[in-house]
């Protein structure tokens, strides 16, 4: 069993609008949509703050907002796309104290079996009187929605209408018993034509004939780009008429998205009496079958009309529209050219377009209000100046202006990570953190980019301190105890201790003195600490007292210390403590030949742990040293050597721990003890399991917030190994639960309380480095991008506050740690270079980068296109070479690879011809990659030119493997010659087009993307069928998991598995899962970005990262058997207990689909789990009643045998593995 969960959410922007609530404060309120997901923002004027957001179980295509009038609430319409589509109706309302809320109202679905789907006119409009949505979702019908007085819905019907291929549809009249449609479609001699349809709301129909306001009329289809996709069809926008306007002029419609604009005025109201008295003389007529009248009226009806103004439109397919004012639109195209067009209707008419600047390419959005215009990834302002200042004066003859300035009047306001779409992706480790990053193939059009992706917090270097090597710990020192901000560092190295002042944020100073009157600095520190003056009050009860004292332990014993801030620095007090001094009467001898290995101190106490297993526990009284308790441990009738102590109190508030914590080496355990026995004794109260490698420091935290409550405390064990990990436990009622372990790295680690902020956290430093700390009510671990880090301290100064001081080879180094948990994107701009493959060469340390450059052309005429092969520094991204394709080429496919004369990219290349069906020609290269100073250099050693497209290459037994067409194609690459040949193995056809082709060991699995998926083996140079699925699966995308398992994705937006089964003589690939996703899966990637965290109680495994194309990064968790089978029961009780609350039937949205909708042959998802969709379980943990519906299901069998403390744990454990 799988889990499908999310670590990036979609990013692409598929709609948005504005809308203004009445007096309200803020006011206006932006939607932003993603393709699963609604956010609203508030537009204030320091920028955008988000209010609310709702995830829709659905892939969004269009919303709209109900213009009605309110003061506190909105109605928006959401429609969903194919292949079961819905209108969902949301409610958003600002209360009275300004807090803000959405809830759905209403889930109308308008999914139908056995009708065809829109082609080009998949939409959702609504009158502007709030009365009437209509919907076109399939060919030949729409969909009329009546909506209540509050813009909810009210009641529906569906109403045919004729034109079946649909280009576009608007509200050209309202009224409440009569509204009036315009519509634009392709009829069947393939001609456009315009005209306008009565809805009569009581007849729940639309007028069989033409409306009289505008009549069939012909649009010249030239102007049209022929390819008349999503980006292609024209759009008709409805221009009423306004006091002022020429008299000639009662409204009309504006035609956009063709080679020019177009508007088209209604006939008048005269003329309109004379057609209708025409009209009914024609129906009399009709009646008698005079066939001249009917030719005459078939005549008339495809009567040509002269456009009343136009304007020539010289950039790309539109693909977006707004309007601003009156008389004025914005007009965006898909390479993010920004036009204003402006329509002067006094003393004639004039269409007059104005050049804005350039965005990213505009969504079809249709629904903002000047000067702020949402596009992907940003918010942009427009200048006021540009929207006042087209002029609107008009010259005789001439139709229209294109007035093209200098400069740009677009501002951003604010953007936004967006990744989509991701065609390729790589997860490496470039740098030797251990720590992976996601290098993917995003953008398209102008906005083509290389992202990097990684997971962590942020440090922000301020300063560094060089010539200090081999440092084993820090200690930051206040001037006193209770003083806010630290004053000085005390520093270790595997020799000496140095001391250290900070100045200010430029200067440090050495401080260390005479060591024989201040620190010792001849020898390594173990601790260095503050600590409070110990007085008897009154009552001769201990009071602890704010002080300069400083305790420094090193290996012979421990020195009292007081800061002179006259002086500036560290004086004596008293000699040195040795160990025998703490020896009791007679029995010196005990003491001698010890040595300090560890150390610990808090505000009163001080723990040294001895090398033969002694632990000591110490105060201050006054200005001595006091010895309180000490005991020996013995493991195995042999002492046991104590690898670390922590003596830190749990509780913030107290100056005192009521526990010591306590690791040993060889018996790799750790023991908790008490010191609550007044007899003065240490008893062990908790022991630790062997832990995997011996602990090398320890933590007793208690993460909580300031104001230290028992009800709001989570006390952990935190054991830094020798191995590279951290092991955690929960301790509660003096035991250790919940074990879980976590890899920073190789080296021994160790840890030290941080306080960034107002955040507590723990610094665990390694061969890498991580912060632990706490958020959503469990423990996580964020990792920050720095190596071999040998320590790590708090260090808030008034130089550098909120800081943190680290130590690596070089020396100290000073910053800041922002962002814990944060998704860090880092982008590199390729603008018109799209991005299509990437692939990394290790040797090189470099990534090779397969691009495809359109060149922007004006619509209708023919787009250049250039393939070219970039390589770029795996660290920097500095670009270090390029190579062209030949003309008309595009790369399909790359594969690097080393052998002993140097490292090679072969790639993969088609030649798209106009008149091609289907790909003839392409071919198979080498390129030799030579590196030299800032410059790789790409030389073509070998070509194989084959007969179709080349989409896929891998490398299978150092051969590669290429799928051209319905073939796979062996070569071996062959050098005995001096010169690198690629010879022809063999070749298996036997599928219809090879997309997708993935190898592990010497298995070859293939994706046919018109049929399923096929499984070879390569046995002596041949290649033989393991097993295929014969079943029409449509892939896309497959991955081995093993050699007997896969995963793949299909066209349907659907995830599958498969596994290899016997069956007899022969194998059969066996489908174990199937399940909706809602999402294009581009790739499959085997590992994960974040730090793995590993639950010795929750076997969970995450597996694979997958990749779509609306910005999706997906995690694919491995589950084991016992917990998948009470994750299911689960997932069914907490579907069956929302669709009760709120409306959605999580099932049904899961159930795997086809082009219409779902199959009868697949009742519901199986061997997936919708992990975000358990995660919801965690938000009524503090909730009995709904807590204990969900746990009972709805009837005896559905009862759950797993407790809910077992699940919050597990989807605790999931939440931290995306």
């Amino acid at each position: 069993m799988k889990v499908v969960t999310t670590f990036h959410p979609a990013s692409s922007v598929v709609d948005s609008l504005k809308f203004r609530l009445k007096d309200e404060q803020p006011s206006e309120f932006l939607v932003v949509a993603k393709p699963n997901r609604l956010d609203i923002y508030a537009l204030l004027p320091e920028g955008l703050r988000h209010q609310q957001g709702i995830d829709i179980w659905g892939r969004i295509r269009i919303i709209r907002a109900v213009p009605v009038l309110s003061r506190s609430s909105i109605s928006l319409l959401v429609l969903t796309d194919h292949p079961e589509p819905e209108l969902i109706f949301l409610s958003f309302t600002v209360n009275g104290a300004g807090s803000t809320e959405i809830n759905p109202t209403k889930y109308l679905s308008l999914s139908e079996r056995s009708a065809r789907p829109a082609e080009f006119c998949h939409t959702l409009l609504v009158d502007p009187s709030g009365g009437v949505a209509v919907v076109s979702a399939y060919t030949g019908k729409l969909k009329v929605v009546v909506l209540d007085q509050n813009g909810g819905y009210d009641r529906d019907f569906d109403a045919s209408i004729s034109e079946l291929n649909l280009l576009d549809i608007t509200f050209v009249s309202t009224s409440r018993d009569m509204y009036t449609l315009a519509m634009m479609h392709i009829d069947y001699q393939q001609r456009l034509q315009l005209l306008t349809r009565d809805l009569s709301i009581e007849d729940l129909q639309l007028s069989p004939s033409p409306s009289p306001l505008l009549p069939s009329l012909p649009v010249p289809g030239k102007l049209f780009s022929t390819a008349m996709d999503d980006d292609g069809t024209p759009t008709i926008i409805h221009i009423p008429s306004y006091k002022g306007d020429d008299d000639d002029f009662e409204g009309g419609i504006l035609i956009i998205g063709g080679r020019k604009i177009m508007l088209y005025d209604f006939v008048d109201i005269e003329t309109r009496a004379k057609r209708e008295s025409k009209k009914k003389r024609a129906d009399k007529k009709k009646t008698t079958g005079d066939a001249e009248v009917n030719t005459k009226e078939k005549a008339s009806e495809w009567k040509k009309r002269k456009a009343r103004a136009a304007v020539e439109w010289p950039w790309a397919e539109v693909t977006a529209w707004c309007h601003v004012d009156d008389r004025k639109y914005l007009i965006g195209d898909r390479y993010g050219k920004l036009a204003l067009l402006s329509l002067n209707l006094m003393g004639g008419t004039t269409l007059t377009l104005m050049a804005l600047g350039e965005t990213l390419p505009l969504p079809p959005s249709s629904a903002l209000d000047a000067p702020t215009l949402p596009v992907p990834s940003t918010i942009s302002t427009i200048s006021p100046n540009a929207l006042n200042s087209v002029s609107m004066g008009r010259k005789d003859d001439v139709p229209g202006y294109i007035v093209v300035g200098m400069g740009s009047y677009v501002t951003e306001l604010e953007s936004f990570n967006n990744l989509a779409p991701i065609l390729d992706a790589v997860l490496i480790d470039t740098d030797g953190t251990g720590q992976n990053e996601i290098v993917t193939c995003s953008g398209g059009r102008n906005t083509g980019s290389i992202k990097v992706i990684r997971s962590g917090a942020d440090f922000s270097e301020k300063a560094t301190v060089q010539g200090l090597g081999n440092i084993t710990n820090i200690w930051p020192l206040k001037e006193k105890y209770r003083d806010p901000d630290y004053a000085h560092i005390a520093v270790s190295t595997l020799q000496k201790t140095h001391v250290f002042r900070v100045d200010n944020a430029s200067s440090i100073s050495s401080i260390d003195g005479d060591k024989n009157v201040g620190f010792i600095t001849d020898l390594p520190t173990l601790m260095v600490s503050n600590i409070l003056r110990r007085t008897r009050n009154a009552e001769n009860k201990s009071d602890y007292a704010d002080s300069a004292f400083v305790v420094q332990v090193v290996s012979k014993g421990l020195l009292l210390l007081e800061y002179d801030p006259g002086l500036q620095q560290y004086t004596r007090i008293g000699e040195p403590w040795t160990l025998e001094m703490f020896a009791d009467p007679g029995k010196e001898g005990l003491w001698k030949g010890r040595e300090v290995v560890a150390a610990s101190v808090n505000a009163s106490q001080i723990v040294l742990a001895l090398n033969w297993g002694r632990v000591v526990l110490l105060t201050l009284d006054d200005k001595r040293f006091i010895k309180l308790r000490d005991r020996n441990f013995v493991h195995n009738n042999r002492d046991a050597e104590i690898s670390a102590v922590s003596c830190l109190p749990q509780d913030p508030t107290k100056d005192f721990a009521f526990n010591i914590v306590v690791g040993f080496w060889t018996s790799k355990h750790v023991e908790i003890l008490s010191l609550k026995p007044a007899d003065g004794t240490m008893p062990t109260i908790s022991t630790t399991p062997v832990l995997s490698s011996a602990p090398r420091s320890l933590l007793l935290h208690n993460f909580t917030s300031d104001d230290f409550k028992l009800s709001n405390t989570h006390p952990h064990l935190l054991i830094g190994l020798t191995d590279g990990s951290v092991a955690s436990f929960v301790y509660r009622n003096d035991q250790l639960l919940d074990q879980k372990l976590v890899s920073i790295g190789s080296l021994p680690v160790t840890m030290r309380l941080c306080r960034i902020g107002t955040r507590q956290t723990v610094l665990a430093c390694g061969s890498r480095t991580a912060i632990l700390f706490w958020e959503k009510e469990r423990l996580m671990y964020s990792p920050l991008i720095l190596k071999d880090v040998a320590a790590a301290a708090e260090l808030s100064t008034r130089a550098y506050p909120s800081s943190i001081v680290l130590a690596n080879s070089d020396g100290l180094v000073f910053g800041n740690v922002n962002n814990f948990d944060k998704l860090h994107i880092r982008s590199i701009p390729l603008g018109l270079n799209n991005p299509l493959r990437v692939t990394h060469i290790p040797a090189l340390r470099v990534f090779a980068v397969a691009c495809r450059c359109i060149i922007p052309a004006r619509i209708g005429d023919l787009e250049e296109i250039r393939g070219s092969i970039q390589v770029f520094d795996d660290i920097s991204f500095n670009k270090l070479g390029h190579f062209n394709l030949e003309q008309g080429e595009e790369s399909t496919s790359l594969l690097s690879f080393t052998t002993d004369s140097g490292s090679y990219l072969c790639v993969a290349a088609v030649t798209l011809e106009d008149e091609d069906t289907e790909a003839s020609k392409g071919r198979i290269f080498v390129l030799e990659m030579t590196s030299n100073a800032m410059q790789v250099n790409m030389s073509v050693v070998t070509s194989h030119d084959v007969k179709g497209c080349p989409y896929a290459l891998t490398s299978v037994n150092s051969m590669i493997a290429a799928a051209v067409n319905s073939m796979v194609i062996l070569f071996k690459i062959d050098t005995t010659s001096g010169n690198m040949i690629m010879a022809r193995i063999t070749t298996w056809n036997h599928n219809y087009l090879v997309t997708s082709l993935v190898s592990r060991g010497d298995i070859i699995l293939l994706g046919d993307a018109i049929s399923s998926i096929s499984m070879l083996r390569l046995e002596d140079n041949r290649l033989h069928l393991i097993a295929r699925d014969y079943g029409t699966l449509w892939p896309t995308c497959v991955e081995l998991t093993s050699n007997s398992t896969l995963i793949g994705a299909n066209s349907e937006y659907n995830l599958f598995t498969f596994s290899l089964q016997n069956s007899g003589t022969r194998q059969l690939l066996e489908r174990d899962g199937n399940y909706f996703l809602g999402d294009l899966v581009n790739k499959f990637l085997p590992g994960t970005l974040s730090s793995q965290e590993v639950s010795l109680d929750t076997p969970m495994q995450p597996q694979q990262l997958f990749f779509t194309s609306t910005g999706l990064i997906g995690v694919i968790i491995d589950l084991a058997d016992d917990l998948a089978l009470d994750l299911t029961g689960l997932q069914r009780n907490l579907s069956n207990y929302i669709q009760k609350q709120e409306g959605p039937n999580h099932t049904k949205y899961r159930t795997p689909k086809n082009a219409r909708g779902r199959s009868d042959a697949d009742a519901s998802s199986f061997g997936f789990l919708d992990g975000d969709f358990l995660e919801r379980f965690l938000q009524f943990v503090g909730k009995p009643q709904a807590l204990k519906r969900i746990m009972d299901g709805q009837s005896e069998p559905e009862r759950l045998t797993i407790s809910a403390d077992r699940i919050q744990k597990v989807l605790e454990s999931m939440q931290s593995m995306h």
